[in-house]
């Protein structure tokens, strides 16, 4: 079976905050980074302790979450950019789709590291009338090649918000948020060992989830912290504003949504 992993880095235990840790300037970004791909390396284990597997991971944090030199040596590796907004998922056939480092939303209770796309710009992204963050939005992703959404690992608020979306999927909580920039982690060793045995479970788990799908047509709704941003959407047919900081952007279907028009292309 082939599968596809892609990673975040706010959703790492002992990661807490955006400028020290998932900043390249910040002074624990390196240390981040190891964390990152160590945490992935457990859930490759965890894949191939079920079966000789072939995986690609892909490097979803935009400035760079995984050190290559001490990936497990079984997976491939996506990285750089710029990718398409599909993260190369249509590149042959997947079995199933893992998020490992995952945050909450936006905006999202008891979140450590909360965002959406954009910690400083974006206040909130709704879909179909029902708020959104990253990990949905990657999940309708991998809905487009029919692949299913079977794990996710991070934040008790992530995994508690992919849940609602997509139940009887299997997730592994590493730290609970206090605030946006503190949480309590579990020890990297052990959040490394709940991983592994979890993304095991996931694949014998895997019949009983389904590709995650909505019904078109599509709605989404971005609010931005400035109305700056609704410059990228002027003179764009499928969107309108409403509100001085607010953009809805309609689509038929979910990979022009997802492609195109979310970012104002």
């Amino acid at each position: 079976m082939r599968f596809y992993i892609m990673t975040d880095m706010e959703g790492v235990s002992g990661v807490v905050d955006f400028d020290a840790y998932c900043n390249p300037s910040g002074s624990f970004y390196e240390k981040a980074r190891r964390l990152a791909t160590l945490e992935v390396n457990a859930a490759i284990q965890g894949i191939r302790d079920t079966g000789d597997h072939e995986i690609v991971v892909c490097d979803g944090h935009g400035s760079g979450a995984m050190d290559i030199e001490i990936l497990h040596k079984a997976a491939s590796l996506i990285m750089g950019r710029p990718l398409d907004l599909l993260f190369e998922m249509g590149d042959g056939h997947y079995d199933g789709f893992f998020m490992v480092g995952q945050h909450a939303m936006k905006g999202a209770s008891n979140a450590n590291l909360d965002h959406t796309f954009d910690h400083i710009n974006i206040k909130s992204l709704s879909l179909n009338g029902t708020p959104i963050g990253e990990a949905g939005i990657n999940a309708l992703r991998a809905g487009i090649f029919g692949i299913p959404t079977i794990y996710l690992s991070g934040d008790v608020a992530a995994c508690e918000e992919i849940k609602r979306a997509i139940p009887g999927i299997l997730t592994c909580p590493v730290k609970r948020g206090i605030t946006t920039t503190s949480a309590v982690c579990l020890q990297p060793e052990k959040a490394r060992e709940k991983i592994r045995e979890t993304a095991a479970l996931a694949i014998r788990n895997i019949h009983f989830i389904r590709p995650y799908k909505l019904e078109p047509p599509y709605e989404a709704v971005f609010e931005f912290n400035s109305p700056d941003r609704l410059k990228q959407y002027a003179n764009k047919t499928y969107c309108k504003t409403a509100h001085e900081n607010k953009v809805h952007i309609y689509a038929d279907s979910m990979r022009e949504l997802l492609e195109k028009n979310l970012w104002g292309l």
